[in-house]
């Protein structure tokens, strides 16, 4: 999970843990599409989510992504989660797929009331180099290739 971002959008992240960078690029890359899908009403996506509605989930992450990446990259795996605590809002787990170019990464969002975190689960980098520091940069071009509008320099790494 990614440390906090900004004080809009914030990442959790445990205090024990270093952030993985690979996650940090990614997160900066979907924020504004996270933005957009928590404007979607907690209760709905919750059903959808409860019923095995997976289409409706589709739709709603495909409708959130629109605008910010090029059509395809960006992708609900077709599966999710609701947690419950007793007097805490609901924490939702959705499986995200990006693929474009070079590069495939399959990942869960985790979208609470005050925070959203990002888990990468595995990265596909066609063109892997034995230097991670260049490997990450790949991995930001690629993000920022599927972008409509890329990221500014300072916030695309």
């Amino acid at each position: 999970m990614a440390g906090k971002q900004d004080k809009d959008l914030r990442f959790w992240q445990p205090p024990e843990a270093e952030a993985d960078p690979f996650e940090v690029v990614l997160a900066n890359h979907i924020k504004d599409v996270v933005a957009e899908l928590s404007l979607t009403d907690v209760g709905v996506l919750t059903s959808f989510i409860s019923k095995d509605l997976h289409a409706n989930v589709e739709d709603l992450v495909e409708s959130s992504t629109e605008l910010f990446f090029k059509d395809g990259t960006l992708r609900y795996g077709h599966l999710a989660s609701v947690s419950f605590e007793w007097g805490a809002a609901p924490t939702v787990t959705l499986d995200l797929e990006f693929v474009h170019r070079s590069v495939s990464v399959f990942f869960k969002l985790v979208l609470h009331r005050h925070y959203f975190g990002v888990a990468i689960q595995r990265i596909l980098l066609d063109e892997r180099s034995r230097d991670p520091e260049a490997d990450l940069r790949h991995f930001a071009d690629v993000l920022n290739n599927a972008r409509l509008v890329p990221l500014p320099a300072q916030t695309n790494s």
